[in-house]
């Protein structure tokens, strides 16, 4: 999908963070954010930047090429568990195949989605690599 600048631009810090909902009145946390709590339908809720730490708890490898992305082959998309508590998807990146297991502790980093051609806009995006020590 292709997005405009002004509306990537809107939403970048969406796509440059890992930005968490807290419900101020049961205290769950959720991600997506949403502006309405899914447990308790309040609408008393915050968005907190999470520090995008956790662990993997499954993950998959996928070896379908989409062109353009030849690059990123082998992907691997992983479950992730934040410390913060909730659980997204995310891809992750900077790791040999031999460092893959589940409980692998990860952090969240800005990397190059794709570009719309050779002189277009460039889309980065938060990935997930192996935990610096």
């Amino acid at each position: 999908m292709k997005l405009s600048i002004p509306k990537y631009w809107r939403r970048r810090f969406d796509y440059y963070s890992v930005i968490i909902a807290e419900c101020l009145d049961c205290g769950k946390k959720t991600y997506p954010r949403k502006h309405i709590c899914p447990y308790c339908k309040s609408r008393n809720v915050r968005a907190i930047t999470s520090a995008g730490i956790g662990e993997v708890i499954a993950y998959t490898i996928s070896y379908f090429r989409v062109e353009g992305s030849e690059e990123h082959i082998p992907k691997i998309v992983a479950l992730i568990k934040l410390d913060d508590g909730p659980i997204l998807i995310g891809e992750l990146v900077d790791l040999d195949l031999s460092e893959l297991r589940e409980g692998l502790r990860v952090e969240a980093v800005l990397r190059k989605i794709r570009t719309d051609d050779p002189g277009g806009l460039i889309y980065y995006g938060v990935k997930f690599r192996p935990l610096m020590k």
